[in-house]
């Protein structure tokens, strides 16, 4: 009976503390499902049954790209002005009926002004996510939840995309269309779980703290410091470009290793990160720590930068498998450590007056990498080869250098934010 209670005990200390969390939690893994199957087979449906080419396909993503980009801090500040839960609620609702639009499409034009539509909504989500969490989630459960939708959005992908093998194997519209029907079905779950979350409406004018200089707070794009820390997540973010994008066609093109260590490769990466995000947060709690990870991420992203370099001039099949992996492990940690401490950051910077803009165009950086991300690194690598690698290595330490100039100390607090050094007092103190 012992041993059954601590292991009853341990399976809750696993899971998500709050009837909140688990919500939110739930929420990641089931629309990430519908995400992975739409993402697996969009590409091959609009080529093959909605008229376009590939390269209209390329044009079209990277104009709503853009649209979504240049939309997204106005999405923040509607967050801010009528609550995140509200606007959340009518961006799912946007995004099941466009993603059933899409199939109406025949075209480019149709393509463009769907793909435009959705892409606002879109590119809304993310940052959306994070200001809820961080209006009804507080303490070190914050960044605990954070880790949990990413672990969880990690498992769904892996899930969406098996299910979206059916379709790809049958080669049928219709089993096609279902995908698109599947994500769209996955947003209105996702609806009914934000709806089952407390009512937060905009945030008081005077902030959590009733400063009463909050209401005037600064523009993200002015506070230098803000904008500093978000560039630099912006290029630490490239370690996704890197592993969804680079890795497979570094691998197959670039390598000695046999194309199946690519499934092996992206695999490791998926199954550390749904195990091991939640356990990485617990250590990152406070702008210091957060700081320290940062710095940590843009060592080891240096490092496995080296080993993919190593990978591409190794004579052996053999030591080009050890360059892989112990690249791929690199990375991934790093990937882990910087996930976690970028929202420690965003929060710990956003005045609570205005969170929602803030933590948006905190999410432009992301954003950004995971536009141009992919483009970048593999014109670098088409032009220098594994040197490649080693200027990329660079860029790194660069960013973490950046995000410190963002995330010192301040001598002046700005208005509506709690001020950083304040915070490494506090988080020294225990107070």
């Amino acid at each position: 009976m012992t041993e059954r209670t601590s292991w009853h005990a341990r399976f809750a200390r696993a899971l998500p503390a709050t009837r909140e969390s688990k919500i939110i939690a739930l929420n990641a893994l089931v629309g990430s499902v519908g995400t992975g199957m739409f993402l697996a087979g969009s590409a091959l449906y609009f080529t093959r049954f909605a008229g376009l080419t590939e390269t209209q396909l390329g044009v079209g993503l990277a104009l709503a790209g853009i649209v979504g980009l240049a939309t997204t801090v106005p999405m923040g500040r509607l967050a801010d002005r009528f609550g995140p839960r509200n606007v959340l609620l009518v961006v799912v609702l946007w995004r099941a009926v466009g993603y059933v639009a899409y199939l109406n499409v025949d075209g480019f034009t149709e393509f463009v002004v769907t793909a435009c539509l959705l892409f606002i909504m879109d590119r809304a989500g993310q940052p959306l996510n994070q200001a809820l969490v961080g209006r009804i989630i507080t303490g070190t459960e914050r960044n605990r939840t954070m880790g949990f939708i990413r672990s969880l959005r990690n498992l769904g992908f892996t899930v969406g995309f098996g299910l979206a093998g059916i379709a790809l194997t049958t080669g049928s519209e219709t089993a096609f269309r279902w995908l698109f029907i599947g994500n769209a079905i996955s947003f209105l779950f996702v609806f009914a779980f934000v709806s089952m979350l407390p009512k937060v409406g905009p945030a008081a004018p005077g902030g959590k703290d009733g400063d009463k200089n909050a209401a005037a707070v600064v523009p993200p794009l002015r506070d230098w410091r803000f904008v500093a820390a978000m560039a630099a997540n912006g290029v630490l973010f490239l370690h996704d470009a890197v592993l969804i994008t680079v890795l497979p066609l570094w691998v197959a093109e670039h390598t000695r290793s046999p194309d199946w260590m690519i499934t092996v490769l992206v695999t490791t990466n998926t199954v550390i990160t749904v195990l091991g995000q939640v356990r990485v947060t617990r250590h990152i709690d406070s702008l210091p720590s957060a700081a320290r990870a940062t710095n940590w991420s843009a060592v080891l992203l240096a490092f496995a930068c080296c080993a993919f370099a190593a990978s591409g001039v190794t004579d052996t099949t053999a030591w080009t498998t050890v360059a892989l992996v112990a690249a791929l492990l690199l990375l991934t940690v790093a990937e882990l450590l910087h996930s976690a401490s970028s929202w420690e950051i965003s929060f710990a910077l956003s005045p609570d007056a205005a969170q929602g803009r803030y933590l948006a165009f905190f999410n432009l950086g992301f954003s950004a990498a995971e536009i141009a991300g992919p483009a970048v690194v593999l014109w670098l690598l088409a032009r220098s080869g594994p040197s490649g690698w080693l200027i990329l290595a660079v860029c790194f330490p660069l960013a973490a250098a950046l995000s410190w100039v963002g995330t010192r100390p301040r001598t002046a607090a700005v208005p509506g934010r709690t001020d950083p050094e304040s915070t490494a007092l506090s988080a020294t103190t225990g107070s």
